[in-house]
């Protein structure tokens, strides 16, 4: 019975050493995870922010960003979005704030790509934005492209995925349906 006491003990002190490494010392592909969940809790808010909570907010969202970065987003139902530079992105956050009574934004099913040299990351991932007001959720799939800046992940591209319906297919024609355009093969 001491015995299997003493396995026991050892096993969970192999178990919290592991714990204690991995916070300790994270993968880059960990870091990058947790700094574009970051991002998303940033640019997240509710209508109980004061006009200056939304302005820091604003900045601290718009710091995630490289200072020449490039958005270019097209997702379905809204007008194409193409900024370029930090301060655009922190102006569409504050414009955001004070169009919208709140916002939650989710980053979805990252797929992180890291390059060779550890300096550059890919990340393939689903956007999720719940709006109130709206029944449907808006979701689209992004390519973000980040760099490490002064030994932090910093967002300097952004785009919309195109999906086979965005794009042209051999033999499709378009049909439209309301807001949205279908694409059908024959």
């Amino acid at each position: 019975m001491k015995r299997i006491a003493q396995i026991l003990v050892l096993a969970a002190i192999v178990v919290a050493a592991c714990w204690f490494w991995t916070v300790l010392f994270p993968t880059p592909e960990a870091v990058v995870r947790n700094r574009l969940h970051s991002l998303a809790k940033n640019l997240s808010f509710n209508s109980q922010s004061g006009m200056i909570s939304q302005a820091l907010a604003a900045q601290k969202a718009a710091d995630y960003f490289t200072p020449d970065v490039d958005v270019d987003v097209n997702v379905a139902g809204y007008d194409p979005l193409t900024l370029h530079g930090r301060d655009e992105v922190q102006q569409i956050a504050m414009a955001a704030r004070s169009r919208l009574s709140s916002l939650k934004i989710e980053f979805l099913d990252m797929n992180v790509t890291i390059d060779p040299g550890g300096q550059t990351a890919k990340v393939n991932l689903t956007g999720k934005a719940t709006i109130p007001g709206q029944r449907d959720i808006s979701a689209q799939e992004f390519n973000f492209l980040l760099k490490k800046v002064d030994g932090k992940w910093q967002v300097y591209k952004v785009e919309t995925v195109k999906t086979l319906s965005e794009e042209k297919v051999p033999g499709a024609r378009r049909q439209l349906s309301g807001k949205n355009t279908m694409v059908v093969t024959t």
